[in-house]
């Protein structure tokens, strides 16, 4: 589906991220994995059209967009949805569930009774009951907000999703549960996912591949076993390393 080599992000005339290549299937999970200043949120804001950036190719199977080392303000991918790491600041505190939700498909120019059916419907995928169309973000808990995102997202029928760090802002045991409804809605549906996460034991549990950042660059690039099991580097072996230490892999193991 999505095929980026050499991309680069710059900002200030500074550049911030060097020559990353990756690539991710239809339906497939990609995590991005690396400590803080990586580059990881670098690599968002440049594929969502935030930030410059320069790239040898851009494949997308929707646009079929390709490129000989193009300066552009951002790549700005088609059909595409976002969802923040702090649910309560991505959705507006004086409207609704339901209005949020509906806000994914002003472009579309739907009557506003088909609005409300599929915003229903995107609350059902995520398993919040028809209720919670008309309450507002502080009448939920952190996790039924984060669902209520997720329907956000869904609800314009995208081809990708770009989550940055989605479970951070919650406890272990809501983790798993939204991990796995995530997971889920992603091979019913077939939406590709790019994840942004500091949690090994997600990426080894729902993974297809992993893009490994340090220092604004490229660590590596590898399918989910083969970083797991054969890591390209010393830093992520490093890494794999102490996740097996600390138990972290079989963290979400609960969840599958």
């Amino acid at each position: 589906m999505l095929n980026i080599a050499k991309l680069s992000v710059s900002a200030a005339g500074r550049t911030l991220l060097h020559e990353v290549s990756f690539s991710v299937a239809a339906s497939e999970m990609l995590c991005v994995i690396g400590e803080s200043g990586a580059g990881k949120s670098t690599l968002l804001k440049g594929l969502m059209g935030l930030m410059p950036c320069r790239y040898e190719r851009f494949e997308h199977r929707s646009s079929a967009e390709e490129s000989a080392f193009a300066t552009t303000s951002g790549l700005g991918l088609p059909a595409c949805r976002y969802v923040m790491q702090d649910p309560l600041a991505a959705l507006n505190p004086k409207r609704s569930l339901g209005q949020s939700i509906c806000e994914s498909l002003y472009t579309q120019k739907l009557p506003a009774p088909e609005q409300r059916n599929r915003a229903l419907s995107a609350l059902e995928a995520v398993e919040l009951p028809v209720e919670f169309y008309d309450r507002l973000p502080k009448e939920v808990s952190l996790g039924q907000a984060q669902r209520a995102c997720l329907a956000r997202a869904l609800v314009a029928e995208p081809e990708l999703i770009i989550f940055d760090e989605p479970l951070s802002a919650l406890d272990a045991l809501v983790q798993k549960k939204i991990a796995l409804k995530m997971d889920q809605l992603r091979r019913e549906i077939g939406i590709t996912y790019i994840v942004v996460t500091h949690d090994l034991g997600f990426a080894a549990a729902y993974a297809d591949r992993i893009l490994l950042l340090r220092n604004g660059r490229m660590e590596t690039f590898q399918d989910k076993g083969d970083f797991f099991a054969n890591p390209a580097s010393a830093y992520a072996s490093d890494l794999v390393g102490a996740a097996q230490t600390l138990g972290a892999l079989n963290r979400m193991e609960a969840a599958e």
